[in-house]
């Protein structure tokens, strides 16, 4: 009777943390121009998405950010948004390049496995080293998968007053 209380609370505790890790990892979606203010910094990237553009994501390194406008640079060039002209500013996301990284692992550990097979006849000691190569290969290629974990989705720091959000997030 007391186990299955503990186990109860315990579990009903855990669903809490979950719940409050998960809340503490989303940023607030500001729709204040002031507020977003308070959630940019300087020399943050940001996506400015513009009432005359709604489907179009201009790339921004944001320099300052006041109650009239944004200022940024992206490729050089310094862009000034007005606070009226804004309809929305999206953080990106983190997305690691997995099949990058799995197809080149993959490829490196085809060629020791070649080498391996090649060598193997004229010289044994450098097919075991190479085999062993292709080994430790194979294992990073299956542990690439694990470079996911850190991904995260884009993030709408703020959105106007009486806008939709036209564009998706990555």
């Amino acid at each position: 009777m007391i186990t299955r209380s503990l186990r109860r609370i315990l579990t009903a505790l855990t669903f809490s943390f979950i719940s409050v890790v998960a809340a503490q990892g989303q940023a607030a979606q500001t729709t204040s121009w002031a507020s977003a203010q308070g959630v940019i910094q300087a020399e943050q990237k940001v996506y400015v998405i513009t009432v005359a553009h709604p489907r179009r994501r201009h790339a921004c390194l944001v320099h300052s950010i006041d109650d009239s406008e944004i200022v940024c640079t992206h490729l050089g060039r310094t862009a000034t948004f007005h606070a009226g002209d804004v309809a929305a500013l999206i953080r990106p996301g983190e997305h690691t390049p997995v099949l990058l990284f799995f197809t080149g692992f993959l490829a490196a550990a085809g060629a020791a496995t070649w080498g391996t097979v090649i060598l193997a006849p004229i010289c044994p000691v450098c097919a075991v080293a190479t085999g062993v190569a292709a080994a430790v290969l194979y294992v990073m290629t299956m542990g690439s998968g694990f470079l996911a974990d850190g991904d995260s989705a884009d993030t709408v720091l703020y959105l106007a007053a009486g806008q939709k959000l036209q564009v998706s997030l990555r």
